[in-house]
């Protein structure tokens, strides 16, 4: 009985000696994956393509989001100078006004029309323009009201549609970094060591070993002990 009692330390050490062994061997190779495992190799590299297909989707759609948000912002801005063509028509308008303040007037509005097709000829994402005709102020005039108010529909318009559109992008670039993240995750569980994961591992198991190691050097020393006294 005194014997067995003397010789538990030795299974748990041969078994931490083991793990410490296999842990070490993650960590010089820094993969999980074995050599010999060809069908965890093919799921891995088939993983890996489809996280480099969803990247570059996600990138041409971080593209078009970009366009969407300069277009809206080219809008936004046609949209206020609209309200200014509007304001200034209504002023226009006013029976009392001298024919100076009318000349002052027309010049305004020419100016704000300019600037608004300045931005209209301008706004591009890479070289691609991304305003067409339908958003020109050209044809407008001081004198017509009813033509500045549906060019400001006209802008409602094309600025909720582009809305819309950078929504979308917006939601499918969300789906498509949960895509990349998820089987990113569980490619990393197949083929990738955690190298943080495996020296705290190791670490871990090492200073069992040296436990179980001392553990077993004071029972050998108590056996000797021992035997010394029974032979006297």
């Amino acid at each position: 009985m005194q014997l067995t009692a003397q010789y538990q330390a030795l299974p748990p050490m041969n078994e931490q000696s083991v793990k410490r062994d296999k842990t070490l061997d993650k960590i010089a190779t820094a993969l999980q994956l074995s050599l010999e495992d060809s069908a965890s190799r093919t799921i891995a590299s088939q993983m890996q393509s489809q996280i480099s297909t969803y990247s570059q989707e996600l990138m041409n759609t971080n593209d078009a989001i970009g366009m969407t948000q300069i277009a809206d912002g080219a809008l936004s801005s046609l949209s206020e100078s609209a309200q200014t063509l509007n304001d200034l028509s209504v002023r226009s308008n006013s029976a009392s006004l001298s024919g100076l303040e009318q000349q002052a007037l027309q010049a305004q509005f020419q100016r704000t029309q300019t600037s608004m097709q300045d931005i209209v000829n301008t706004t591009s994402y890479n070289e691609k323009p991304l305003l067409d005709s339908s958003v020109s102020p050209k044809n407008l005039t001081l004198g017509d009201q009813d033509a500045i108010s549906a060019y400001g529909d006209t802008l409602s318009s094309a600025q909720s549609d582009v809305g819309a559109a950078a929504n979308s992008y917006i939601s499918h670039a969300n789906t498509l970094l949960g895509q990349i993240t998820q089987i990113s995750a569980a490619k990393s569980q197949i083929a990738d060591t955690d190298i943080a994961k495996a020296i705290s591992d190791f670490q871990n198991t090492n200073r069992q070993l040296d436990t179980a190691m001392l553990a077993s050097a004071h029972q050998t020393q108590f056996l000797r002990e021992s035997i010394g006294r029974l032979l006297g």
